[in-house]
């Protein structure tokens, strides 16, 4: 089996595919708008986008219910993060549109991370302003208090930053989510 990245539009899909190849990690890439056979992978990663349509917001809800239901491992990342949100009944706020370097602070060590801190990229211009039920904040910075956040129950998981931008931290944090 292999890990599902689904290309929602962002620049940096080819960047999470080479952190996959690089640990060495079976992957597929579909666009948001593929036909997609869920139950073909094993872990499901949504990638960050760049335009705000209805359709990728509806496919990726209906991608995060089905693995939720099937108790697939999820990793959203940037928008992926958000969408898993909104989907569950978090809220998200425009903010000043943030990008470069980041040190984010793990405030609840999991299996994904478990340092004191990291130094991420971040470029996004929306945060989560609200996690949903049954969702805990594991890391925050200073500009989005909910940098990485996980079910509770469940292994789904968003990052508003880039693992697959953040040299080492990231690469980490994405061979602990297909090590799960």
């Amino acid at each position: 089996m292999s890990v599902l990245i689904v290309d929602n539009g962002s620049p940096y899909v080819k960047d999470i595919t080479l952190c996959l190849d690089k640990i060495g990690q079976n992957h597929v890439i579909k666009k948001y708008d593929d036909e997609i056979l869920l139950s073909n992978y094993e872990k499901v990663i949504l990638s960050g986008r760049q335009k705000n349509k209805k359709q990728i917001n509806a496919i990726n809800s209906k991608i995060i219910r089905t693995c939720f239901n099937n108790e697939t491992p999820l990793l959203g990342i940037c928008y992926g993060a958000e969408i898993i949100a909104l989907t569950f009944g978090g809220s998200i706020q425009k903010t000043d549109f943030v990008q470069g370097l980041n040190r984010i602070n793990i405030e609840k060590p999991i299996m994904l991370l478990e340092e004191g801190y990291c130094n991420v990229y971040e470029s996004h211009s929306y945060v989560i302003s609200h996690l949903p039920e049954n969702f805990v904040c594991i890391a925050s910075s200073d500009s989005s208090k909910h940098e990485i956040f996980c079910h509770t129950s469940k292994e789904i998981f968003g990052t508003q930053f880039h693992p697959e931008k953040s040299g080492e931290c990231g690469i980490d944090l994405i061979r602990n989510f297909v090590n799960l």
